[in-house]
């Protein structure tokens, strides 16, 4: 019985699993039409194929869109933004193509060249194996021709698009209108003021009325939008004095702790006025009584709201007028005051004018009153941007341009670059206004406006980043100490991280910058050297379009080339290279290779920008070799020169070399020169050449040890090696004296009264031997004296002067002759006075067998003396 059920089990087991099979075999039948075959590998071809055939097509349309006569500049945008994924796949297509079309090339040459119709042909394989990589080679050449032209027809329309919206802009912003001085505008706008007037009473009148009988929970939700606003700027009136009080009178607690205070004022300063206006705003278009007429007047009396609190908190936050200690920008308080008035007015006149004409637009106001709101408010906007700068002149600046002594610039002086400009904007927008272009009256208040915020901003922010990110990567925080910790990161290594990521961030905030101050001309960042050159006419030469705009291209593109390399130079020279280890020589090195790639680079941009290809200047580089090879050829040799002295630093900066009878430090070596200064504070420049083809002594080439050398002559009396431990211990005894290699004494030579010695020392530096040296020799005498006093100072002896003794005696004695037997007596003294003198010298040289030059010396003075100056003759009577 177990038995049976057993194999019934396993029947229906069996059976069961039979039935799954067949299921899932009948569900894969029909998804599939050819279940039961092998698959077909998909063909990564016809993929690319059908991706560029579909990016074709959206050109195709794109391309259709725009043939209309008159596109908006909404429409072109849309068109615009439409585009941007085509090309994207269009270069995505062109990166895979490209390395299977090399590939197949490959293939295909490896079989080599097709044999010639004389030549044996090859087999059947080889000619199937040809044909199929040839036909690979072709389809995969086609489809990446196919896309390289899709992509240039892309960026063309790409341009197209940009320059068709540039054209708009300029047409829309440069329209002249009729002039507010006209007459009949003002006729006209009286005749329809009491229709606009109706209009406005009858849409703005039933508008309030809905708001204030809006009833149960739609105006309790408004009332409560109203409660917030109002304790919000309550509490903004409160507590803004407060804060302002609190850090009024702290003390210098760094720019850093200067920055969080300005950017805590600019939060607690604007962000209630709009987060006010907000809520309110929001009420309103949530309970719906917000009709689509009203919506952009409400949204334009939310935004000035916003606008003016945040340009105010700004202003303030930055020049604190109130509080000199944590202002951010140095000027005096009157500057700060006059400052922070200029915007505040400026972002008030601005918001009332866009809500003036949101009104205007709301209820379809005539065209005469709406030039003449809009010339009123840009003509309002000039004038205080006029009278705020004229306040900047402080009384103490005018009092010391009013007085007879010399003229003292003070703080406040420093803007007047900026006063005179903003001078210049302000009457170009009255007269802008008076003559009938009020559109770009208008623009170019509200640019005025937009770029003195976006300044206030970048300067903010780069002082942030300045100090922000040294002190955090660098200081004793927690970040930097986890960075320590958890990366093992030294401290030199974050300073050098601190170092390129503050310039990479400065220079990104920079474009940024640039970016959003050009951004409302319409000039974007794809072709902003494109709309540069579009702003000129032109005429062609050669292929070559010679425009204004084409040489303020290359002038502008070469300039800031120039300018950024200078700039990476001195960034590399001041605070990036400092930070490594490598010598002076290393460094002026890199910075050198990099102007001249930089220099290089901004040629090569600048003529790239104005159009110009590269292989149209051989004709000019052929016509300059030429020159070269007459009047140019010692400036390039000095070039070619100064290459090989960077490449392979024979001579390097800080080098103590010797050139010629010239003897200096090298400080720099620059394109066509080396700069040498000498030890008497000169500078002597040494062309290159002469470097590389002349001698030149580098006395620090592989090692900067100097050698001390101090010869000394002593007498026999005293003990040579008395004289050698002296020395020894004097050169021991010095800090700057190596010990390995110690110093060396040398015995040079033995005269007949003196001996010669030489002292030999290293020291590890070249430009501490003099002052080692003189040290080592006060030291010396110091000793000498010591050791026998008449050592430290030699006598000098001189041998051989009896006779001219005798003879001076002689000279003296007929000198001295006395008349009658005075005479004869003293005649007769002198030989036995003259024996006296001679006994006595003949003893002393018995003696001494060197008589002292100073006792000769001074007998033959005394003796010379009696010779002069006669004796008296006495009268005998």
């Amino acid at each position: 019985m177990a038995t049976h059920v057993t194999r019934a089990s396993f029947t229906g087991l069996r059976r069961l699993l039979a039935g799954c099979m067949l299921l899932v075999a009948l569900v894969l039948a029909t998804a599939s039409p050819s279940f039961g075959q092998a698959a077909a590998p998909a063909d990564p071809a016809n993929g690319v194929r059908a991706r560029l055939e579909a990016v074709r097509n959206e050109l195709v349309q794109i391309e259709g869109t725009l043939t209309s006569p008159d596109p908006s500049d909404a429409e072109l945008q849309r068109q615009r933004v439409r585009l941007q994924p085509s090309l994207d796949q269009l270069r995505v297509i062109i990166a895979e193509q490209t390395p299977r079309v090399e590939q197949a090339k490959l293939k295909l040459d490896q079989l080599g060249p097709k044999p010639e119709a004389s030549a044996p042909p090859e087999s059947a394989e080889i000619a199937r194996d040809r044909d199929a990589r040839s036909k690979a080679y072709a389809e995969a050449n086609e489809t990446l021709t196919l896309a390289n032209a899709a992509l240039l027809q892309a960026e063309l329309l790409q341009t197209g698009i940009g320059d068709k919206r540039r054209e708009i802009f300029a047409k829309t912003l440069f329209a002249a209108g009729p002039s507010v001085l006209n007459p009949e505008i003002w006729t006209n706008a009286v005749a329809t003021a009491p229709e606009d007037l109706r209009a406005s009473g009858y849409i703005f009148g039933g508008w309030l009325e809905g708001v204030s009988d809006a009833p149960g929970m739609r105006g309790l939700i408004v009332g409560l939008a109203l409660i917030g606003a109002i304790l919000l700027y309550w509490a903004r009136a409160r507590y803004l004095p407060r804060f302002k009080a609190r850090y009024a009178n702290m003390q210098d607690a760094g720019n850093l702790h200067c920055l969080y205070v300005a950017l805590a004022h600019i939060v607690a300063g604007a962000a209630p006025p709009a987060l006010a206006s907000w809520l309110i705003y929001k009420a309103l278009s949530t309970t719906g009584l917000l009709p689509p007429r009203i919506q952009p007047v409400i949204w334009a009396v939310v935004i000035g709201l916003a606008v003016v609190a945040f340009v105010q908190a700004l202003a303030d936050a930055l020049f604190a007028p109130s509080s000199p200690q944590r202002r951010l920008i140095s000027v005096m308080d009157p500057t700060a005051r006059s400052v922070v008035w200029i915007a505040s007015a400026l972002a008030l006149v601005m918001a009332v004018a866009k809500v003036f004409e949101a009104w205007l637009q709301a209820i379809a106001a005539g065209l005469a009153i709406s030039i003449i709101v809009k010339a009123f408010f840009a003509v309002l906007f000039a004038l205080a941007l006029i009278a705020g700068l004229y306040q900047i002149r402080d009384d103490e600046e005018v009092e010391q341009e009013a007085c007879l002594g010399p003229y003292v610039p003070v703080d406040g002086a420093s803007l007047g670059p900026v006063r005179i400009l903003g001078w210049v904007v302000g009457f170009l927008i009255i007269a802008s206004a008076l003559a009938g272009y009020v559109v770009f009256a208008g623009f170019l208040a509200e640019q005025t406006l937009w770029i003195g915020i976006v300044a206030c901003l970048f300067m903010l922010a780069f002082q942030f980043v300045d100090l922000g990110l040294p002190r955090l990567l660098t200081g004793k925080g927690r970040f930097a100490t986890t960075l320590k910790a958890g990366m093992g990161l030294r401290a030199a290594t974050l300073q050098k991280i601190s170092v390129v990521g503050v310039g990479a961030l400065k220079l990104l905030l920079i474009v940024v910058t640039v970016l959003l101050v050009l951004a409302p001309w319409g000039l974007e960042s794809t072709d902003f050297l494109v709309s540069l050159r579009a702003a000129f006419f032109g005429f062609q030469v050669g292929g070559v379009t010679i425009s204004l705009s084409t040489i303020v291209v290359f002038a502008f593109v070469f300039a800031l080339g120039v300018a950024a390399t200078r700039a990476m130079q001195r960034w590399l020279d001041n605070q990036f290279l400092p930070t490594t280890a490598l010598d002076p020589g290393l460094r002026n090195s890199i910075t050198t290779a990099v102007g001249y790639v930089g220099y290089i680079a901004a040629v090569a941009i600048a003529v790239s920008a104005v159009g110009l290809s590269l292989e149209r200047l051989t004709l000019v580089a052929s016509a300059l070799s030429v020159g070269i090879g007459f009047g140019l050829q010692s400036v390039v040799s000095n070039f070619v020169s100064g290459l090989i002295l960077l490449w392979e630093r024979p001579i390097r900066v800080g080098d103590q070399v010797v050139v010629g009878d010239t003897e200096g430090i090298v400080k720099r070596i620059n394109v066509r020169s080396t700069e040498i200064a000498t030890f008497d504070r000169s500078t002597v420049i040494v062309p290159n050449s002469n470097l590389i083809s002349g001698v030149v002594r580098n006395r620090v080439r592989n090692d900067r040890s100097g050698r001390v050398l101090i010869a000394l002559t002593v007498p026999r009396t005293i003990d040579a090696g008395a004289v050698r431990a002296m020395l020894s211990e004097v050169a021991g005894n010095h800090g700057d004296v190596l010990q390995k290699p110690g110093p060396v004494v040398q015995f040079k030579k033995l005269g007949t009264t003196t001996m010669d010695f030489e002292l030999i020392c290293i020291v590890e530096d070249v430009e501490i031997v003099g002052r080692v040296t003189s040290d080592l020799n006060f030291a010396i005498v110091k000793r000498l004296a010591e050791m026998e006093p008449e050592a430290a100072v030699p006598e000098l002896k001189v041998r051989g002067l009896e006779g001219v003794e005798e003879a001076l005696a002689g000279f003296a004695a007929a000198a001295t002759a006395k008349p009658n037997g005075q005479a004869v007596a003293a005649s007769r003294r002198q030989p036995a006075k003259m024996d006296a003198s001679a006994k006595a010298r003949r003893a002393r040289k018995a003696a001494d067998p060197e008589p002292e030059a100073d006792g000769e010396a001074a007998e033959a003075s005394e003796a010379s003396k009696r010779a002069a100056v006669p004796e008296p003759v006495k009268d005998d009577s």
